[in-house]
């Protein structure tokens, strides 16, 4: 039994727990595979919007000359868009030398469609933030959100809907003092209720 190699012992011998695998450094190039595609789509994604930050982000409102965000409403997106570029690149490197266990059986058609309907609702997101505001937009978001994990009870999804995007609008500019795009008529509505 002592003179069996470990590839007479099968790839259980040489890929512990079946997570990670012997680096392969033969390989050139990246395989085209629907991982690999994707995590390059992100990194270069995430790399082009960290170049044009400053034609993707408002720039902060001004009061007698003075912004009125202690924060630039550029810090937060470019520290998350620098983690996803190294994360990517990281990952891209895990694929190249063929350390990463290959992925055995792809989506369903059932779960390219949730993916597909969670990116359209990302996107209706970002269009809507400017013209319905931050609250108004968020909540909307969340609702349909809520309703693609499988969420049914109304008063669930209305608390959800409707608690969260306060919380995080209130955190963001009171605490962070960081400007959120939101309607006149309810940062008038905010003022009126805070008493700070």
């Amino acid at each position: 039994m002592s003179d069996l190699t470990n590839s007479d012992r099968g790839p259980a011998a040489t890929s512990p727990g079946h997570i990670f695998r012997r680096p392969d450094m033969s390989r050139k190039f990246l395989t085209p595979t629907p991982e690999t595609l994707t995590t390059l789509s992100l990194l270069v994604a995430s790399t082009l919007s960290l170049i044009f930050m400053s034609s993707l982000v408002a720039a902060p409102k001004v009061l007698f000359g003075r912004t009125l965000s202690a924060i630039t409403p550029s810090l937060f997106p470019s520290i998350v868009l620098f983690l996803l570029a190294v994360i990517c690149a990281l990952a891209l490197v895990v694929i190249r030398i063929g350390a990463a266990e290959p992925a055995g059986k792809g989506l369903t058609r059932g779960e390219w469609l949730r993916a597909a309907t969670l990116f359209g609702i990302m996107i209706f997101y970002a269009v809507t933030m400017a013209p319905f505001g931050f609250l108004i937009s968020t909540a909307i978001t969340t609702t349909l959100i809520s309703l693609q994990m499988g969420a049914r009870s109304p008063v669930q999804i209305g608390l959800v809907a409707l608690v969260a995007p306060v919380l995080l609008y209130l955190g963001a500019t009171q605490l962070l003092v960081v400007s959120l795009p939101e309607l006149d008529v309810i940062e008038m509505a905010y003022a009126r209720l805070l008493p700070f």
